[in-house]
């Protein structure tokens, strides 16, 4: 006879919910709540997956064709005329056992909500798919009892509980749930980042050829950077989409106005001018691809401490719930990944006694790791040396999954 599956309720459609619905799917009966519509906003133009990412994503039949995943092959750095100052290629597959990728957030939560509600057998792997309830908030959580209250005033009953947020990513509304404290809250770093995604062949029409740090010929791969270099803190960095057919630019510099409290702050349409204006004195290339955007967003950069504890009785925090930082080193999504990667050592038939012992040994595992990368992604924010730039690739990208961490730790 096999063993009883868990009935696991994920709190979220985020990119760290739907990782965690693929991973439970295959032996536990996954239901995911979901606040807004199946289109519900997932926030950013574009995104980077690195190599302790990729690993783990190749075990749940991620297929990178689907979002036209870019590979990255190491950085380069640009002053403000498109002069190339350093260049630093990184071998990601050979170094790290897998490349690092780029791609459109919307295309990535789209393969990841395919893998976790597409048939077994399309996947060819075993259980049941998610189960995605949208329109439908979360409003409490039982961590002791396995109780998910909603809005209608309903209440579902389950083995284990994941929230990794609701669709407004870093300001969970259920953490208190689990910390027990209303003091762990996103802070504002003091940088702002505009971000945009335009497209290649628009580009090449109104600039006539493409930029080194562009074109595919010449960037070999490159994530890019172009900054200021006055003293200003003010830095593009772009890297390609969907099969080269975008480049997304994440253009950061000092806030230099407020745009409201840190809730109101998440994935708000942004100032082209003050965006254009803020970058008046890089060539003309950055210029006029700035000036053809046509969706703007910004986001004033925000982390938050790291928490107490993750868990709670049946209960655990993943994602930016449990460990909101900002993009300065790009493991945000990869942290994400890695937190549902870990949720493998939950096991059918296990009790609960025995599920909130397994947390915690999530807990241990995850929150010491995802702490060290906020404060190196803190650091980055700063001047650094490139051999402490590769250091924190090795730290970051040598992860190979929840198994193998949890060797080291015996």
């Amino acid at each position: 006879m096999s063993e009883e599956k868990l009935r696991a309720t994920v709190v979220g459609s985020g990119l760290a919910g739907l990782a965690a619905a693929r991973i439970l799917r295959e032996h536990h009966d996954v239901t995911v709540y979901e606040r807004g519509g199946p289109d519900t906003a997932t926030g950013g133009q574009g995104i980077c997956l690195f190599s302790n990412g990729v690993k783990i994503l190749q075990t749940m039949g991620f297929d990178r064709g689907r979002p036209g995943a870019v590979p990255c092959y190491g950085y380069r750095l640009f002053d403000k005329n498109g002069n190339r100052l350093q260049d630093f290629p990184v071998d990601f597959k050979n170094r790290y056992g897998a490349d690092s990728i780029s791609m459109k957030r919307s295309d990535f939560r789209e393969e990841l909500l395919r893998l976790a509600t597409a048939p077994s057998e399309e996947l060819g792997i075993q259980g049941s798919p998610a189960q995605m309830v949208y329109n439908t908030s979360v409003t409490d959580v039982n961590p002791e009892k396995g109780l998910v209250m909603l809005e209608d005033g309903s209440t579902v009953e389950s083995d284990m509980v994941v929230d990794m947020t609701v669709a407004d990513g870093v300001h969970s509304r259920l953490r208190y749930c689990i910390v027990g404290s209303d003091t762990c809250r996103p802070k504002k770093n003091g940088l702002t980042c505009y971000r945009i995604a335009i497209s290649t062949e628009s580009a090449r029409e109104a600039l006539g050829s493409l930029p080194e740090w562009w074109d595919p010929s010449t960037s070999d791969g490159r994530i890019s950077a172009l900054q200021a270099g006055d003293g200003s803190n003010r830095l593009i960095a772009a890297y390609a989409l969907r099969n080269y057919e975008y480049m997304n630019f994440a253009c950061v510099f000092p806030t230099l106005q407020d745009k409201g409290d840190v809730l109101g702050s998440w994935y708000a349409d942004g100032d082209r001018e003050e965006m254009l204006n803020t970058f008046n004195d890089f060539y003309d290339p950055v210029r006029t691809v700035l000036s053809m955007a046509t969706e703007v967003k910004v986001w004033e950069l925000q982390d938050m401490d790291p928490l107490p504890t993750w868990h709670r009785g049946r209960a655990i925090l993943i994602g930016d719930a449990a460990h909101a930082m900002t993009p300065m080193q790009g493991q945000g999504a990869n942290m994400a990944v890695e937190d549902a990667d870990s949720l493998r050592l939950l096991r059918p038939g296990l009790s609960h006694e025995q599920i909130e012992a397994v947390l915690q040994q999530v807990d241990g595992i995850r929150r010491p790791r995802a702490a060290k990368v906020l404060e190196d992604t803190r650091v980055m924010a700063k001047d650094i040396t490139m051999e402490e730039r590769i250091a924190n690739l090795d730290y970051n990208c040598g992860y190979n999954g929840v198994f193998e961490a949890l060797k080291e730790t015996q």
